[in-house]
């Protein structure tokens, strides 16, 4: 297969697909709704499933529509058979023991993270013990958990799941959560012979998250540094690795505000009809509650004090994340005169007047702060200067992450640094006095890191182009994993019984009794999805209508 996506005529010539994307929950959609509206458009037939449905975050499949080609299905069945607590147990070392190699000795948060995510608590004291290993002792240890993860048997409900559905193609994202339940759905594709494609959402996905554990047919990046660490971090081929851009940013180019700025200041609870300097939130991990909302007071009383007159009078509006602002719900302001948080609480970010006000707030910035988010990124397209701090606060999720270290000007990237307060206002005062400055420095990044194809060319065709390109490419060869799998299944059966029976201690269970609930359970699901069927077909056909009209406005 080739690295790069060739012609758009291959998505032309194709046959027409079922096209199956597992997400882990639904707000990944907002990084391939506009690849799945095109695949509609395209006349393929797109089934949408998801791992989990977080009560916490607003993004449903419901709000989907159809018109007949896009269809929602739901909850991929979850794996509950004697296999699951190994599977967990396998997949959750196999994260951790990446972390264990050197390119990580300066991401403690990360370790510790995968430790406390992706270890059982009888090991994470473990953690504390261990250094760094060598590149070939990681190397070998990861190769012998995946050796581990081939004597897991497929997912009997999985691979039934599959079967009836028949894609053609299934695309699994992001794929490296931390002991992701979409191995099982990779493996029992490849079991029924079915490409798969992973998809890599987001910027980070690839550096601070878990291991890909198997190979699919496919593994679409943004760029070419994201294939270098699909290649050197998750031992993909690089045959298999295909560059098609970041899709989920085209809705930003060429776009216009929807509203005046008059009237979107006052939308926003500003009382002047002036270009701000924007704060963007960032993700509880990144920035953690306790710690952002003083941040940000300390940030915007430093502003007021500056002796620079242009950062004293300048209006400020804090953006907050999507699924990190119920900090801000109830924040006191008012001490502050020209500042105003937008919106307050948790929002969808897929909604069409969620995005015009995001898109709003990027245009109508003077400049952009953050501490280590997207929205940087995406302020990068716009043109507008983008600045960060390092502070002792933050510094193990900024300049201690390494998707971080692509925003930087040494590797490529924009992002003007700020060591301590005197120096971000220093640098964020010469931003506003030439505001234009910066935007040769965005554009390169944006060139290269969002849009390698080329600015003019949008990257979500390219992503469409992929999926038919993998549809018509030879399997994957065989490895003999079926072999290994039966043989390696005797072997480690005792062991899996063995973890069954201890989580079953654990539940007040005989191992006999999770055998039997497992059972009764994996039934009421398949009845349960059968009864719903038809129901939810409808509601999905009336939302995805909405979400079509929506998109397209």
């Amino acid at each position: 297969m080739a690295g790069q996506v060739g012609s758009a005529a291959l998505a032309d010539a194709a046959r027409r697909m079922r096209i199956l994307f597992v997400m882990a929950s639904p707000e990944f959609l907002r990084f391939y709704d506009s690849t799945i509206r095109l695949l509609a458009e395209r006349g393929h037939h797109v089934l949408l499933a998801v791992n989990k449905q977080p009560d916490a975050k607003p993004v449903r499949l419901e709000h989907l529509d159809a018109a007949g080609r896009v269809e929602a299905l739901g909850l991929v069945p979850r794996r509950d058979d004697a296999w699951t607590p190994m599977a967990r147990l396998v997949r959750g070392a196999m994260d951790y023991a990446r972390y264990l190699h050197p390119r990580f000795a300066e991401a403690p948060a990360l370790r510790q993270r995968l430790a406390r995510k992706g270890l059982p608590p009888s090991l994470r004291g473990v953690d504390a013990r261990l250094g760094t290993f060598g590149d070939g002792t990681v190397r070998r240890l990861i190769g012998g958990l995946q050796t581990l993860e081939r004597g897991i048997p497929v997912s009997p409900a999985i691979e039934q799941f599959l079967a009836q559905h028949r894609p053609d193609v299934v695309v699994v994202s992001p794929l490296v959560d931390v002991g992701s339940d979409q191995v099982d759905v990779v493996r029992a594709a490849r079991r029924l012979g079915i490409r798969v494609v992973a998809a890599i959402a987001s910027w980070d996905n690839l550096t601070n998250k878990g291991l890909l554990r198997v190979q699919p047919d496919a593994v679409l990046v943004w760029n070419e540094a994201q294939k270098h660490e699909a290649i050197e971090m998750h031992g993909v081929p690089a045959e298999r690795v295909i560059v098609t851009g970041a899709q989920l940013f085209d809705k930003w180019f060429g776009r216009q505000p929807a509203r005046s700025l008059e009237a979107f200041t006052s939308r926003v609870g500003l009382p002047s009809a002036e270009r701000f300097i924007l704060f963007t939130g960032s993700s509880m991990f990144i920035s953690a509650p306790e710690r952002e909302v003083p941040f940000v007071k300390r940030w915007v009383e430093v502003l007021r004090g500056s002796a620079h007159a242009a950062l004293r009078d300048a209006p400020i509006l804090i953006r907050p994340h999507p699924y990190n602002g119920w900090i801000w719900a109830d924040v006191d302001m008012s001490a502050y005169p020209n500042v105003a948080v937008w919106p307050r609480g948790r929002y969808n970010p897929v909604d069409a007047d969620e995005r015009n006000d995001f898109f709003d707030s990027l245009y109508y910035s003077r400049a952009v702060v953050g501490i280590n988010t997207s929205a940087m990124v995406e302020a990068a397209i716009v043109g507008r200067p983008v600045h960060s701090i390092v502070t002792d606060d933050f510094a193990s999720t900024q300049e201690g992450t390494l998707h971080f270290h692509h925003l930087l000007p040494e590797h490529g990237g924009f992002l003007q640094i700020g060591r301590g307060f005197d120096h971000h206002m220093s640098l964020l005062a010469a931003s506003l006095a030439d505001e234009a400055g910066a935007r040769e420095q965005t554009q390169r990044f944006v060139a290269s890191f969002l849009r390698p194809h080329g600015l003019d060319q949008a990257c979500t065709p390219l992503v469409a182009d992929a999926l038919a390109q993998v549809r018509t490419a030879p399997p994957l060869p065989d490895d003999g994993a079926a072999v290994i799998t039966r043989t390696l299944a005797r072997t480690l059966r005792p062991l899996a019984n063995a973890l069954m029976r201890r989580s079953g201690e654990r539940d007040g269970a005989s191992l006999s009794e999770r055998w039997r609930k497992a059972r009764a359970k994996s039934r009421k699901r398949m009845d349960r999805a059968a009864k719903t069927a038809n129901k939810r077909a409808r509601q999905m056909r009336k939302g995805v209508r909405v979400w079509l009209k929506d998109f397209g406005a």
